[in-house]
């Protein structure tokens, strides 16, 4: 912490030092988009989807994707799970990861903080899409980092403590329960009981609580609050040569776990730690040149113990497995669970602290060259980044007792217990370099723009190499573009633009890594035409459209077009001087004839309305695209008599169209300002061509299905007993029993198998996705409320670990039980589950129409509650004060588990946030 305080006084002294020869104070620069690759080479009149500074500052969270919810028409934010070190959020524009920009270079945005963000746009017409060649098919994400002002030094200072406690966490059956739904299941699968009546009363009754134990594990080993505190400060200030913006930002974390207290040689506390450091410089360096600079640096720490998934470990270790510790000190542990004691994982096998450095570096050089001819520049960038990390391990070992209980027919208890493993005396350790990558791009333009009465035109000639390295064979990519964009604007009535990108992928093969993508635009600003000067109430009304072709290179790897060889299937011989066996070589699968990467042709239109003086505002794209070359599997263009496997080809084609649109009002009354918005996208889709093998009957063919489209078989109901199962179809999949699912043979062979499988329900995809909210301020008192939700999704719930009940000896929550009925003979016409089983069973836990259910929800992500106090009161600073609170409530049809996280074992939190931000 130490370092972390010397660091930012370093930085508050030079800035302090430039700001010092301020020749114009208060006068605030507009903002300088950097001459790169950026939105910049595009017309204004695509920038239609943006996000202000003022949505991140208002999340609190480290990961700035959260601030996003339902924020943008056509951007999906899907919620992220885990620790705060895992827990990002994805971003989805129509179904598809976009590339995320950063000043025009191509980054994580989990590398950035909410202060770094000045302006968050999404390009999603043809033309944008278009100019980045083989990376843009999906949409591109730019985030415009925060530039100095001309002033002196404007300090600002943020604190905020976050209180999280866990949302619909599991809650475990005790032991009792537990044995006895054991004792039933077994009899089910027609196999003799495990516990006796005996065992049974010693569970319910705590009669031998270290041989026949009771245990919450979660309770043991979560705490029932988690904490985060952050601290941000920033510094932004400079005069007419260089102007400059610094954040620092430190955030401590602290999760659920229980931790190890009595071991100074280590620490096993779960905590994220990280420090993020920004420097954005503005340099002109004559009345023509200006130098652009920025430069990120990022240190995290990440702690934790040496529990492996402890939740997976959680979810799968029963109350009765055995005690957290023996009257004598020892572990309780099992042959059948082996050495999983859960307080032991987090108490006694040391730690890994993960050490993460990321630099992030870009100059832009910019000339502008009116010496040839009005309206030319010139620019040069570069950005270098590079990631890096560590892990720093002890390692500890524990002894663990099995005592081996069971009663004599006297009701006498005896023992033979067993101890396995040893304590450690001493630690040991150990660290390696578990991630390491350097990404770089070089882009150099000559821009023109230039009026000519009332014409505008622009144009851009832009090269742009790309390199990412990574650590492992096979893990680097390098992309390379020439672009040529050009726009025209009559009167600001009409305007035309257009891209040419000349893009070529390092996963293609020699000869054949470049493709050729265009796209065209235009757009006619109806309001500033003389027949609407007389329209009263309508302020802006422009109509807009674009078609092109773009491409994506993310789903190839290298390698695909080169014959590739193997010791599959090849035999081996015994020679060499130790007579040792030799496996020899053999011809693998195909390559891929004609790899290509994938393109999408994308039409968009749509509206732009502002009215009764903008105070309403109006946003609405229509869209369509047609993804082709998509990599597929090969099954049925190529026969297997050859005797050899191809792959995979580009063959696969899919359909999207679909409608994005916002809306908002803002007003003020008297002393009340206010904002009501709404925004969504709708989308459907089509699988045209997926490659798929002949089928013997039509249902059994994809094409024509939405993309994502769920497929299982139709239940029908439970086999009540043997009888019914015998004058049934059979079912291949495994033995059926009483209480087993029963499905419907849908081609009349008598057989339930593959060819049984139907489309059901929706995709996983979802069909609208929206978000809503509100802000309100009435003097110095803010109000604010966010929601985000989805619908027309199909989630399964058999990615949840608590719909697999004592499945190999798991576990069974109280969820479970509460929710659904297991199938017994006594619950038959009520159930809604199949019967408890102690194996594997192929019949009932698979892809079919009872495990799929509606993903649809609404959430509360963000309410915010504020209090502004002004300089002229406290004399120091502005000052604001806010209590926050972030995922407090889901509306949706599952109530157990929450439907963005079903395969996730660490719980959901709601989290509440109290701060304080000072304007010096």
């Amino acid at each position: 912490m130490k370092r972390y305080c010397i660091l930012i006084y370093l930085y508050a002294c030079v800035l302090g030092t430039i700001s010092a020869e301020n020749t114009r104070d208060g006068v605030r620069d507009s903002m300088v988009l950097l001459p790169s690759v950026t939105e910049a080479q595009l017309s204004s009149d695509y920038k239609r989807t943006e996000a202000g500074r003022e949505i991140f500052l208002r999340s609190p969270e480290i990961d700035i994707t959260k601030a996003l919810y339902g924020k943008l028409p056509g951007l999906n934010v899907y919620q992220g799970s885990g620790t705060s070190g895992q827990n990002v959020a994805a971003l989805s524009i129509h179904g598809r990861q976009p590339l995320v920009l950063v000043d025009g270079f191509q980054r994580d945005i989990e590398d950035l903080v909410t202060m770094d963000i000045q302006s968050c746009t999404v390009l999603k017409d043809a033309v944008a899409t278009a100019l980045y060649g083989v990376r843009g098919a999906n949409g591109v994400v730019l985030i415009t980092t925060k530039r100095g002002k001309r002033s002196k030094l404007d300090i600002t200072a943020n604190y905020q403590i976050g209180i999280s406690t866990q949302y619909r966490k599991p809650d475990f059956v005790d032991s009792y329960t537990y044995a006895s739904f054991f004792n039933k299941a077994l009899t089910m699968d027609g196999l003799p009981e495990k516990y006796s009546s005996r065992d049974l009363a010693a569970f319910r009754d705590n009669t031998h609580p270290y041989h026949y134990p009771n245990v919450d594990w979660w309770k043991e080993t979560n705490n029932t609050l988690a904490f985060n505190h952050r601290l941000n400060l920033t510094f932004n200030g400079g005069n007419q040569k260089v102007r400059y913006y610094t954040v620092v930002d430190y955030m401590y974390d602290k999760g659920y776990l229980k931790y190890n207290t009595q071991d100074d040689r280590y620490s096993s506390k779960p905590t994220d730690i990280r420090l993020n450091v920004r420097t954005n410089l503005d340099i002109q360096l004559s009345s023509t040149t200006n130098l652009f600079a920025g430069i990120a640096a990022k240190l995290k720490e990440d702690n934790r113990a040496n529990a492996g998934s402890i939740y997976s470990t959680l979810y799968s270790t029963p109350s009765s497995a055995f005690p957290v510790k023996y009257h004598n000190g020892i572990y309780g542990g099992s042959t059948l669970y082996g050495d999983k004691n859960p307080v032991a994982l987090l108490m006694d096998t040391g730690n890994t602290r993960v050490l993460n450095t990321i630099l992030l570096s870009n100059v832009v050089l910019n000339q502008q060259l009116d010496f040839i001819t009005k309206g030319l520049s010139a620019s040069v960038a570069v950005s270098f980044d590079y990631n890096g990390s560590m892990n720093d391990i002890t390692q500890k070992q524990y002894k663990y007792l099995e005592p081996n209980a069971s009663f004599f027919e006297d009701g006498t208890m005896v023992a033979s217990p067993i101890i396995y493993g040893k304590d450690s005396e001493t630690l040991e350790h150990s660290h390696n370099f578990t991630n390491l990558y350097m990404r770089s791009t070089f882009q150099a333009a000559a821009n023109y723009l230039r009026n000519f009465g009332h014409s505008e035109i622009s144009s851009s000639l832009i090269y742009e190499q790309y390199a990412y390295t990574a650590k492992g064979r096979n893990m680097s990519s390098k992309n390379q573009s020439v672009m040529l964009t050009a726009n025209y604007n009559y009167a600001k009535r009409y305007s035309l633009g257009g891209a040419v990108n000349y893009s070529g992928s390092s996963y293609l093969a020699p000869g054949s890594h470049f493709n050729l993508f265009y796209g065209v635009n235009g757009a006619w600003n109806i309001s500033n035409e003389a027949f609407f000067k007389g329209i009263t109430g309508i302020d802006r009304f422009k109509l807009f459209a674009s078609h092109g072709v773009s491409g994506w290179d993310g789903n190839l790897t290298h390698e695909l077009y080169m014959q590739s060889y193997g010791d599959a299937n090849a035999g081996s011989y015994f020679f060499t001087d130790n007579v040792s066996q030799q496996a020899g070589q053999s011809e693998g699968t195909l390559p891929v004839e004609n790899l290509t990467v994938e393109k999408n042709r994308r039409t968009t239109t749509g509206i732009e309305l502002g009215a009764f003086k903008e105070r309403l505002n109006i946003y609405a794209e229509a869209f369509w695209e047609r993804r082709s070359d998509i990599l597929v599997a090969s099954t049925s263009s190529v026969s297997g008599i050859i005797g050899v496997d191809v792959s995979q080809e580009n063959a696969g084609i899919e359909e999207y169209r679909g409608l994005d649109f916002g809306a908002s009002w803002t007003d003020r009354k008297g002393k009340i300002s206010y904002e009501l918005y709404a925004n969504g996208a709708f989308l459907t889709s089509k699988l045209i061509n997926n490659n798929q093998a002949y089928q013997q009957y039509d249902y059994l063919y994809q094409a024509g299905n939405p993309v994502g489209q769920r497929y299982g078989l139709e239940v029908v109901g439970f086999f009540h007993d043997q009888q019914e199962i015998n004058n049934s179809p059979i079912q291949t999949f495994s033995v059926v029993k009483p209480g087993d699912i029963k499905y419907k043979d849908q081609n009349g062979d008598n057989r339930i198998d593959k060819q049984d499988v139907v489309k059901m329900y929706g995709s996983n995809i979802p069909k609208f996705y929206f978000g809503f909210g509100f802000n309100l301020s009435y003097k110095q008192i803010a109000l604010s409320a966010d929601f985000q939700g989805m619908t027309g999704v199909t989630v399964n719930l058999l990615n949840s670990p608590l719909y697999k009940p004592l499945v190999s000896n798991g576990n069974l929550s109280e969820q479970f039980l509460n929710n659904e009925i297991p199938w017994t003979p006594e619950t038959a016409q009520e159930a809604t589950m199949p019967r408890l089983t102690t194996v594997a069973n192929e019949n009932n836990y698979r892809a079919n129409s009872l495990w799929y259910r509606d993903g649809s929800f609404i959430k509360l992500r963000n309410i915010k509650l504020s209090y502004s106090i002004s300089k002229k009161k406290v004399r120091f600073a502005d000052m604001r004060i806010f209590l926050q609170g972030t995922d407090l409530f889901s509306l949706d049809n599952l109530h157990t588990t929450d439907p963005e996280q079903l395969g996730a074992t660490y719980p959901s939190s709601r989290k509440y946030w109290v701060g304080l931000n000072l304007n010096f």
